[in-house]
């Protein structure tokens, strides 16, 4: 067995394994995966990370817990369920002003993004910010935070709009994957890849702090992001 099999056959029983751990005996037979439970497909996406997760081959699911998806979602999916994921943020922000900060991180390289609730104006197709980003593109704060957190590698990801220098653009790419088999040994792969952009202006000050994140939205399409998009397993 080489070094790399060696690996994945670890990964995988070291998942296993942690399924019985500390169990009672009596709960053993319950976190045993039934053979009608845990097989047939299952369908699900993440942003791409930088990881290296495959494009163009596949890989076992059991894989996933290298490339930044928790151990939890790994046996949802190997039982055939469909993980719990973010949906909408967890925040409820309605009662706040256009100008009100409703979030803040780090991007990639260390700079702060800030993001205001904003407004949106369907009938003359205006605004910026979250309420934008929610009611036009179907996106949440969090699928924004990982599109700056982890853009594409290098100046790639990374684009500063032309005219403009304070403002930049960040790309990244969603994966949806779908799944065979049985448990966390099924057979997995890439079948869709989604670009978004998201863009950061950081230099209008309102008052005293960058105007932040004007937009974000799937690139070539019109209005709203698909759900699997928002929803992936890993933000």
């Amino acid at each position: 067995m080489n070094a790399r099999r060696y690996a994945v056959a670890s990964t995988a029983l070291g998942l296993a394994a942690g399924l019985f751990a500390a169990a009672p005996a009596s709960a053993a037979a319950a976190a045993t995966p039934s053979a009608q439970g845990s097989s047939g497909d299952v369908e699900f996406s993440v942003f791409d990370n930088g990881s290296g997760i495959p494009r163009n081959s596949s890989f076992r699911l059991a894989d996933l817990g290298r490339h930044g998806v928790p151990e939890s979602a790994v046996k949802q999916l190997g039982a055939g369920k469909a993980p719990r994921t973010a949906g909408a943020d967890a925040e409820s922000h309605a009662m706040s002003g256009q100008d009100d900060i409703v979030g803040q991180w780090k991007d990639r390289d260390g700079w702060t993004v800030y993001l205001r609730r904003g407004y949106y104006d369907p009938a003359r197709d205006r605004g910026f910010g979250l309420t934008k980003i929610e009611q036009k593109h179907n996106l949440t704060m969090k699928a924004v935070r990982a599109t700056t957190q982890y853009p594409r590698p290098g100046a790639a990801g990374k684009q500063q709009m032309n005219g403009r220098p304070n403002t930049y653009n960040y790309f990244t790419d969603v994966l949806h994957v779908k799944c065979s088999g049985w448990w966390i040994f099924k057979t997995c792969r890439v079948d869709k890849v989604q670009a978004v952009r998201a863009g950061v202006d950081f230099g209008a000050q309102i008052p005293m702090l960058p105007k932040g994140v004007i937009t974000a939205y799937c690139e070539g399409v019109q209005g709203r992001c698909p759900d699997w998009v928002k929803n992936a397993i890993n933000i």
